[in-house]
């Protein structure tokens, strides 16, 4: 399986995991969005998200719609206000005005997801079908 084959399982909202300073399991809903190579996801500076990929970058990302896709990969933050202000409009499958009030908005940042690895699960004629994909 490419990446390019896998990006379609990859819409609507999905559960971030991230990790805790004290080595403990964080879940949040979130609306990713791929582009290119890099999943992208909108939050607050202040939010527990952002604590957990300063502390560690390790995230995994689950969709449950057609199919089930797992996504674990390497996140990092991003606060460079041209590129918020590039995907500000039209990027996300809604309104950012909602949660960040501008593309300025100094607690508004960008989590970036490289992808290292990727499964999804459909279910076939005979049962689950299981692809993966690699990175690497």
């Amino acid at each position: 399986m490419t990446w390019n084959e896998l990006t379609p399982a990859l819409t609507g909202l999905a559960s971030l995991a991230t990790v805790t300073s004290d080595g403990g399991p964080h879940v949040a809903v979130v609306s990713p969005v791929v582009v290119d190579d890099a999943i992208w996801i909108g939050t607050n500076r202040s939010s527990q998200k952002t604590a957990n990929v300063l502390a560690n970058p390790a995230v995994a990302l689950v969709w449950t719609g057609e199919a089930e896709a797992y996504v674990w990969g390497s996140a990092e933050l991003l606060d460079d206000v041209d590129l918020k202000r590039s995907m500000w409009d039209g990027t996300w499958p809604y309104d950012p005005a909602v949660f960040f009030s501008t593309p300025d908005d100094p607690d508004y940042v960008l989590v970036r997801v490289t992808p290292e690895r990727a499964m999804v699960m459909r279910f076939g004629e005979h049962g689950p079908e299981r692809t993966r994909w690699s990175a690497t």
